[in-house]
């Protein structure tokens, strides 16, 4: 008889673990179709980095738009710095503060396995959700789902990676993940917008004459 209960226990769990699956994915097309539909979608970003081996946490806040796997970040605190993606090249401005005045320190590079950190947010909410990532785990209170996810391509180097949904309006509010040093990454989004024009220049970035510029 026990043997019978443990064999029932076990298929009991092995079906809802099978729906939870179905229901994760499920889940994960919806958003990802949302985002992927949209000519371009921006959004407020509050980004906190909890570093492992220094022991303290580093707090950002700004904007970010996605375009078809391109976007654009722009930093205004603590400091004001700017991130943009064209799809092939990696722009990083960091603009010295105000009362120091000075040119702002820009570097350029195409993606790599050294910089590919840095094009993570066009993977994680511009591209292919269901593409790119399968889904372990799914938590729901209410409208919020709490997704696990893991990369199918080996190539992203974070893990433990996890997003938290919105189901009502189908959207992405949150986003964590470790690093291959553990540092813990979180980021927290408001005022998403989904619009269906969107100006080329957004991803552009034209570095000032005369201002020298390094390979990242």
């Amino acid at each position: 008889m026990l043997k019978q209960i443990s064999a029932l226990i076990l298929s009991l769990g092995l079906s809802l673990n099978a729906f939870a699956a179905e229901k994760s994915n499920t889940t994960l097309k919806k958003i990802s179709q949302k985002y992927r539909s949209a000519k371009l979608v921006e959004m407020n970003v509050e980004k906190i980095d909890k570093l492992a081996l220094q022991g303290r946490e580093n707090k950002y806040e700004g904007t970010i738009a996605i375009s078809s796997g391109k976007f654009r970040w722009e930093n205004t605190t603590p400091e004001k710095s700017l991130l943009v993606f064209d799809g092939t090249t990696i722009w990083s401005v960091q603009y010295p503060p105000k009362e120091f005045g000075g040119d702002p320190q820009i570097g350029r590079g195409k993606v790599n396995k050294k910089n590919k950190s840095q094009t993570i947010i066009a993977t994680l909410l511009g591209g292919d959700l269901q593409g790119n990532f399968k889904v372990t785990k799914e938590e729901t209170d209410g409208d919020k789902s709490t997704l696990s996810v893991a990369p199918i391509k080996e190539d992203l180097v974070i893990k433990d990676i996890k997003f938290v949904v919105n189901t009502k309006k189908t959207i992405v509010e949150q986003i964590s993940y470790k690093d291959d040093v553990q540092n813990i990454t979180t980021m927290k989004f408001s005022d998403v917008k989904f619009k269906n024009n969107v100006k080329k220049s957004l991803f552009k970035y034209e570095p000032p004459k005369g201002v020298p510029v390094t390979d990242l």
